[in-house]
């Protein structure tokens, strides 16, 4: 149910430099990335997505890009959430990491850890509870995806067809 790919080898630097500098708008827990990148971003989401999920069709291609930045400067709160609303498959690109400090899921009362690395692209479904684990001394930053699919998300993650 959860998927993790390391995409460090088409991630640009000038991406995360550009990621790094944007402004932050520090009373919101995340906030919207506008990039040039962001179609690429979203490109490799959907390709990385289709290697390992059942066939999907979008249901729409108006996407947003959102970013969760933390430092001794500003953080917020570890906060339980899922994308229902907004999403059918959810991607989380981590750009920089922090050990110890990465995401945790839970379904039906079971808890699972994730410890991504710089680069690594975690996909999941959209009802998958998680929450991040922040920094209040270390640069966090991670860039969250979603893509809205004509297709049930069951269908989506269910086993892959043979």
């Amino acid at each position: 149910m959860i998927h993790i790919v390391n995409i460090k080898s088409k991630i640009t630097k000038e991406l995360v430099d550009e990621i790094v500098a944007h402004p932050r708008h520090n009373s919101d827990f995340n906030f919207e990335v506008f990039t040039k990148h962001k179609d690429k971003l979203y490109n490799i989401f959907i390709k990385e997505s289709r290697k390992i999920l059942n066939k999907f069709t979008l249901k729409d291609t108006n996407f947003r890009l959102w970013c969760l930045h933390t430092d001794q400067t500003f953080y917020e709160g570890d906060v339980w959430h899922n994308h229902i609303k907004s999403s059918t498959i959810n991607g989380v690109l981590y750009l920089k990491t922090v050990k110890n400090k990465g995401i945790e899921f839970e379904n039906n009362g079971d808890k699972t850890y994730v410890e991504p690395i710089d680069f690594d692209l975690v996909i999941f479904p959209n009802f998958l509870n998680h929450r991040p684990l922040l920094s209040k001394d270390k640069t966090r930053i991670s860039l969250n995806m979603e893509i809205r699919c004509n297709e049930n998300v069951n269908e989506v993650f269910s086993e892959r067809k043979k």
